[in-house]
């Protein structure tokens, strides 16, 4: 491998970092898509290598967003174990009956489209209030007020579902975490982000010794773009703090609409082609 590449998939990294610590997503989508499209790497190793990035990444970034006290341990084991159980049910559903890739692509892009057009919705929403000079009336957001018993019941089959369809697809699963928490549960996009991301490190683990055990993956590339991934995940972390809230929502809308379209574009490329 030589210093071209190396330097390359480290600019990557850290930049896919940056994006996946502050927008609260694995970053799945863009490490497959540099490998398959960038490199022509078959799509079941980028799916493998991808899931071992991720769990790099998002594990330094859970410690920073924990530190800014923007994560529950005990509610992001909780999601994560019930995602946890989609995760084990579709290694075996993938076994028995395999998916058809294109059927599962339509499907997540199709979700992850309307969530990034919800997400638009809350940020104007939320552009609307602060210019009426209202967001200081509103309560501030703590998992000492969350209502754990009305939200546990809605969060067992959601993301159940979602880590299911995650460890189809090899994308971590944020995309579908974060507009479940930010527009569902109406967690503030700031612990949305921070909750998606812890729950997608414990998930991740799974995933990738899964991934591991039973398929391939190319070690140096996902070391290299997931030691860029994790410095450009403390300066997300960081930065994402500092950033007004309808601007972050803005950005986590635009990352979805954008990981949406290029789903779509993917696979009309692989149609005709």
């Amino acid at each position: 491998m030589d210093a071209i590449l190396i330097v390359i998939l480290l600019v990557f990294g850290v930049l896919f970092g940056i994006i996946g610590s502050m927008a609260g997503i694995g970053g799945g989508a863009l490490h497959m898509s540099l490998m398959t499209l960038g490199f022509g790497i078959p799509f079941y190793i980028a799916r493998n290598t991808s899931s071992f990035i991720i769990v790099l990444f998002s594990g330094v970034a859970s410690i920073s967003y924990f530190k800014q006290g923007k994560v529950n341990i005990k509610l992001s084991l909780f999601f994560a174990g019930f995602a946890l159980l989609g995760s084990i049910s579709s290694t075996i559903f993938d076994i028995v009956f395999p998916i058809d890739d294109t059927v599962l692509r339509i499907v997540i892009a199709s979700v992850v489209l309307v969530s990034g057009l919800n997400m638009i919705k809350k940020a104007l929403n939320s552009l609307k209030r602060e210019k009426l000079n209202i967001m200081d009336q509103e309560i501030p957001f703590s998992f000492d007020s969350f209502d754990y018993k009305v939200n546990l019941k809605k969060g067992i089959p959601l993301f159940f579902l979602a880590g299911f369809v995650a460890h189809l697809s090899g994308i971590g699963g944020g995309m579908l975490f974060v507009p479940i928490l930010c527009i569902l549960f109406e967690m503030p996009i700031y612990f949305s982000t921070a909750t998606s991301t812890t729950m997608i490190f414990f998930i991740g683990i799974y995933n990738a010794s899964a991934r591991i055990v039973t398929g391939i993956i190319l070690p140096w590339f996902g070391l290299l773009i997931g030691v860029g991934a994790i410095l450009g995940s403390i300066y997300g972390a960081k930065v994402s703090k500092k950033i007004r809230k309808h601007y972050l929502q803005f950005f986590v809308a635009v990352i979805l609409l954008g990981l949406a379209i290029k789903m779509y574009y993917d696979m009309v490329l692989q149609h005709f082609l």
